[in-house]
């Protein structure tokens, strides 16, 4: 399903590069909606499943149509209480921020944005376990890289829909200790130490600012 959805996109942009070009955003204000589905690190993939990531940002266009941008992130998890023996409930809060370097152009009514999201998050592990034993969540923190493409659907002069594709990958390793459990059943320890990644797929929201 993921490789028919890329081929898809990739095709459209295509398309969209052969088509003429008259508009030119300026500064932008986006709000995306998606929904994260874990793809690496076992034990993060087994007993987590993504409900919703949120982010909001700003982005400006330049003459070149390279764009710079900055915003905040919110992905929630929620623990499946039917993938675990323990008892174990709650959730996982990411909050981001980033910085976002790309390219923003387009076609007639239709606009291919893509580029990269650079960020540090704070992740809070808010568990039953975690309130029992420590009065409330398990914080720590990670960077995170985030390839980003949106196809764009002009509806005004002044603003746009589109869908949202994005992969991130963030630095910290899923564990134990943070969910507030001495091991994962079922799961080899050596299968813990990876990078935990998850791709989102959502719709978003864009309002401009100015056009060239």
């Amino acid at each position: 399903m993921k490789q028919i959805l890329f081929s898809l996109l990739f095709i459209t942009s295509l398309n969209l590069a052969y088509s003429q070009s008259d508009f030119e955003p300026n500064g932008s204000f986006n709000v995306e909606v998606g929904l994260p589905n874990n793809v690496s690190n076992v034990a993060f993939k087994e007993l987590l499943q993504g409900l919703v990531t949120i982010t909001p940002s700003y982005q400006y266009t330049f003459n070149n149509s390279f764009s710079i941008g900055g915003g905040l992130r919110y992905n929630y998890f929620n623990i499946n209480e039917f993938k675990n023996n323990i008892g174990l409930k709650g959730g996982l809060h990411i909050f981001g921020v980033f910085a976002k370097v790309g390219q923003e152009k387009y076609y007639g009514n239709f606009g291919l944005d893509y580029g990269v999201r650079i960020g540090y998050a704070f992740n809070s592990f808010s568990t039953n376990n975690n309130k029992k034993e420590h009065g409330g969540p398990h914080i720590d923190n990670s960077a995170f890289v985030e390839p980003v493409l949106g196809l764009a659907l002009k509806s005004s002069d002044n603003s746009s829909f589109r869908l949202t594709i994005g992969y991130a990958f963030h630095t910290f390793d899923f564990r134990p200790e943070q969910v507030g459990t001495d091991y994962f059943s079922g799961i080899d320890a050596d299968k813990l130490g990876v990078l935990t990644t998850y791709f989102t797929i959502g719709f978003g929201y864009s309002y401009y600012f100015g056009k060239k």
